[in-house]
């Protein structure tokens, strides 16, 4: 889906136009749509069901190598867990605090949004990490499923067991673990959270300009305008 397509001989109707030869309105358009609003917040829809993805996987390889009351280990799984609560209450948030836009449609409050999309990218990465450490070297030696088929399934099966699992299903549960963090498209996932919104600089930078702190910084100024 991420591709670049060059449309190059391209027949237009006029009543399919919405503009043309207008700075003001492409410069305006993103802005005064809505479209930050509702792109942003069906992104978070999509951020939210792929960290309970990773959450899944992450708890069930704890489960297989039986390795659950470590506490470091529910240090590891908690992040995710607050990761994922936290993006989902900011999704709540900037759907408790929408507002009517000027063309009519109920549209999300965009700070919460904005504040999600500067959290996304950085934890992400992160969530990959956890999985690799708690699948450890568990994740590098992984016979092909053929391998089951072939004359050593009995040696197979006796050594590469868990704790409540067969040796072909935890296979595959690690092969799953490999393929979200540690194959080319599992460190492509990273790459692509990491910069989905674009430059994490100027993600910040958006998110400073737009929240406004006015009303914090006068209370501070009326702290130290009081006198005994």
């Amino acid at each position: 889906m991420d591709s670049i397509v060059v449309f190059d001989h391209v027949l237009v109707p006029w009543d399919r136009v919405f503009f043309y030869d207008n700075v003001e309105a492409s410069t305006d358009f993103m802005l005064h749509s809505s479209f930050h609003h509702f792109a942003t917040h069906q992104v978070l829809i999509r951020q939210i069901v792929k960290t309970e993805f990773i959450l899944g996987v992450a708890e069930l390889l704890v489960n297989t190598i039986n390795v659950s009351e470590f506490q470091h280990i529910q240090e590891k799984l908690s992040e995710i867990i607050i990761g994922l609560e936290t993006i989902k209450a900011l999704l709540e948030k900037s759907e408790n605090d929408s507002e009517m836009d000027e063309w009519g449609y109920m549209r999300p409050s965009i700070i919460p949004l904005q504040v999600a999309s500067n959290i996304f990218p950085k934890i992400y990465p992160r969530f990959s990490e956890i999985i690799q450490i708690i699948g450890a070297s568990g994740m590098i030696s992984l016979p092909t499923e053929s391998a089951f088929d072939s004359e050593i399934r009995s040696e197979l099966d006796q050594y590469l067991q868990a704790d409540g699992m067969n040796a072909e299903n935890r296979v595959k549960l690690f092969r799953l673990a490999w393929d979200l963090t540690m194959s080319s498209f599992g460190t492509r996932q990273t790459q692509y959270e990491r910069y989905f919104f674009g430059d994490p600089i100027r993600l910040s930078s958006n998110l400073y300009k737009n929240y406004i702190k006015d009303k914090h910084v006068e209370e501070i100024r009326g702290l130290l305008n009081q006198k005994n």
